[in-house]
């Protein structure tokens, strides 16, 4: 019991409120945005990131806010966790959420992606 409270309250210092830090908007119009507060771990970067979407995607999607892992070494990213929002900005309600962690990928070389790789791995 002891250590499922200290797990719950590292994930709880992990997703206090963040001070969101705008990246970069791609050719869509979508705003991709970072937590400054970045776990680091050798290599890794552990960090909330946030989508907003200039447009509802075809779910009626306005923004998406989630948890990547980044390998800064092998430029390597996975989804930790993800949640979908009908409001801009990560607001209102959740319309849907996953906790299941992807694979390891490579990361995009679309200028958004490299520009998120060049301010997490900065630290």
């Amino acid at each position: 019991m002891k250590k499922y409270f200290i797990a719950l309250c590292a994930v709880a210092s992990f997703a206090a409120s963040a001070e969101w830090v705008f990246v970069s908007k791609n050719e869509f119009g979508t705003s991709l945005y970072v937590d400054p507060n970045i776990k680091i771990k050798g290599n890794v970067r552990m960090f909330w990131h946030m989508q907003d979407l200039s447009n509802a995607d075809s779910q009626g999607d306005m923004s998406y806010r989630g948890i990547w892992q980044y390998d800064c070494t092998e430029k390597l990213q996975r989804n930790m966790q993800v949640a979908a929002f009908k409001q801009p900005m990560a607001a209102g309600p959740k319309s849907e959420e996953a906790y299941q962690p992807s694979d390891w990928v490579m990361i995009g070389k679309d200028s958004s992606s490299q520009a998120l790789l060049t301010y997490v791995c900065s630290l």
